[in-house]
């Protein structure tokens, strides 16, 4: 029985077998309702649609054209938009040349302003669902009105991207930003110097370092990738 102060998690249907909405029920104080969503796989109130795929959901939907029109969807229905990716695609045997991934996360997470949040499993996926909707919906699950919006902050718009980068979240990029001064001096770093950073291993290092130095691929390019030998 729901009981007052419960978060309420919207379950899309196609979500019965990935096993995170039988996670999600193990809560206590979570109430979770299953219904045909016609976009986003999880609502969390406040206008927060999560998406949520595997490495290999994600390797297909970019070699089928889905990812960028997937994102644009949730982006005109909801106002905060999240991906959470389940596991490592640089790690799934695929063909596709890392760099061509890193270009499709990053273009993503920053030109497309949708978080790419990563998860290890889906018992990691339940978790981190309830810890955004606990901050949704902390003021009622209403939506602020855009009148009442402060003014975003240099530092914040500092943090929030390098918080998009793929595995970092705010509390590294907070880190890394202090560490390195400014977002140039980030970008430029390399993997030895990334490594000075208190939370990056030597595989985050690489995939970052990798972003930042990975040729853009326009959009017709990215969905061109039949043939991986041709994204560098």
């Amino acid at each position: 029985m729901a009981k007052p102060g419960d978060l309420l998690i919207t379950a899309d249907t196609r979500e019965r077998n990935s096993g995170v909405i039988e996670l999600l029920r193990d809560f206590s104080h979570v109430r979770v309702e299953v219904a045909q969503l016609p976009v986003a796989d999880f609502l969390l109130g406040g206008g927060v649609a999560v998406e949520r795929k595997t490495a290999r959901d994600l390797i297909s939907s970019i070699l089928d054209r889905r990812l960028f029109e997937q994102a644009e969807h949730l982006r005109e229905h909801y106002s905060h938009p999240v991906l959470i990716l389940e596991g490592d695609p640089l790690a799934v045997e695929c063909g596709v040349r890392p760099n061509a991934i890193r270009g499709a996360l990053s273009r993503l997470a920053v030109t497309g302003r949708m978080p790419v949040l990563p998860s290890a499993d889906p018992e990691e996926t339940a978790a981190l669902l309830v810890t955004i909707a606990r901050q949704a919906q902390a003021e009622g699950g209403q939506e602020r009105s855009p009148a009442k919006r402060r003014a975003v902050s240099l530092t914040e718009w500092q943090e929030a991207i390098v918080a998009a980068l793929p595995g970092v979240g705010p509390v590294l990029a907070r880190r890394m930003l202090a560490h390195f001064g400014s977002f140039a001096s980030l970008v430029q770093a390399d993997v030895k110097a990334l490594r000075e950073v208190e939370g990056i291993g030597p595989r985050k290092a690489e995939t970052l370092v990798g972003l930042f130095s990975a040729r853009y691929l326009p959009h017709e390019e990215v969905h061109g990738m039949a043939s991986p030998a041709e994204a560098s």
